[in-house]
């Protein structure tokens, strides 16, 4: 946790990992304790928990009885295909065996339900591995999605016979951004008015490898905590609970970061003009001479796009662009052809 000073305006940043599973899914077997222990070896600040179509980890005793950490709990759900994975926080309810119209329209019909699409597109380079996608882009009533998941982006690439070792033993060098089709979704939303915000996610299971009694265990959580990350900016003034972290990712308080790249210590960025600023999902009326801002604590590719579009770019550690017209602002910074940090956007009206 940290005090951020941007434009005379403090902000406590948490930075936290979304959508880890526990023993309670069906397709892992980690204890609940353990990913709570690897969360605060990597000074989390929050972690989610989203095992497949179950919240027993809310009444685990680890989480009941965690003071430091904040871990929110809620759950995936998908279609009878398994497709539409679907993020669900703040609702008791879990759906089974209905199709994704159903169940993102009843949750987006709860007052407190938070929701995002997770890994709504995905690529595999070998048939060995089945896709779990999105299936009808109309179908939007979330508030957000998942423009980064960890796993969806490593698994698409992996060819056993031909790169299963090195993915396993280096598996970051194979995970350096995030579908530009995700990207390109989430602007498309946003470009229609929707604001929608985007979260990063690791999707941690922790995996095996067992041949010939060799095992090496792989894409666990303490591994995994040490790389794309949600960090969240709450106002001085704001108590720092779940609900209160859960509202400012539905809102984009937030931007993404790949921590293999490097530790965004002192980053900020936002917009301002004549005593007035936002920063990620906020608003802000246009006026003259008014400039998007930014600090890196390393000299980065920064690059400023307008409703999705690349506008401008610069290779600074910090600077300003111009903002000329109305439109939606957000920040892709990468180094060295990794992506590193990616803004929610900023709606300047």
């Amino acid at each position: 946790m940290k005090i951020k000073n941007i434009f005379d305006r403090k902000f406590i940043e948490l930075t936290g990992c979304i959508h880890n599973h526990t023993e309670y899914s069906f397709d892992c077997n980690i204890p609940v304790s353990e990913v709570i222990r690897a969360a605060k070896k990597n000074n989390l600040d929050y972690i989610t928990i989203n095992d497949h179509r179950t919240k027993k980890a809310e009444k685990d005793i680890a989480v009941l009885e965690e003071k430091e950490l904040q871990v929110i709990v809620g759950v995936e759900i998908n279609d009878k295909e398994n497709n539409n994975h679907f993020l669900v926080f703040n609702s008791d309810d879990i759906m089974i065996g209905k199709s994704a119209d159903e169940y993102v329209k009843f949750y987006s019909q709860q007052k407190n339900a938070v929701t995002f699409a997770a890994h709504p597109f995905e690529r595999r380079s070998s048939n060995k591995f089945r896709k779990y996608i999105w299936t009808d882009k109309n179908n939007d009533g979330f508030d957000g999605l998942e423009i980064w998941n960890y796993l969806s982006i490593w698994l698409g690439k992996l060819k056993p016979e031909l790169n299963g070792l090195p993915m396993i033993l280096l598996p970051s060098l194979f995970v350096k951004k995030p579908y530009r089709k995700n990207i390109s979704y989430w602007d498309e939303l946003n470009n229609a008015g929707k604001r929608k915000a985007a979260i990063g996610s690791v999707d941690a299971h922790s995996e095996v490898f067992d041949k010939l009694g060799f095992k090496i265990k792989f894409l666990t959580h303490n591994m995994l905590f040490k790389t794309i990350r949600t960090n969240i900016w709450l106002p001085e003034n704001v108590e720092i609970s779940k609900e209160n972290i859960l509202q400012a990712l539905k809102n984009g308080n937030s931007y993404l970061v790949n921590y293999k790249v490097g530790n965004p210590y002192n980053f900020y960025a936002g917009i301002s003009a004549n005593g007035k600023s936002a920063v990620f999902g906020e608003e802000i009326q246009f006026q003259e001479e008014m400039k998007f801002y930014f600090r890196l604590p390393k000299i980065a590719k920064v690059k400023l796009f307008k409703n999705g579009k690349n506008i401008a770019r610069k290779l600074d550690e910090k600077g300003f662009f111009p903002i000329e017209t109305p439109g939606n602002y957000r920040l892709e910074i990468t180094r060295f052809g990794r992506g590193w940090i990616y803004t929610n956007n900023i709606y300047v009206e």
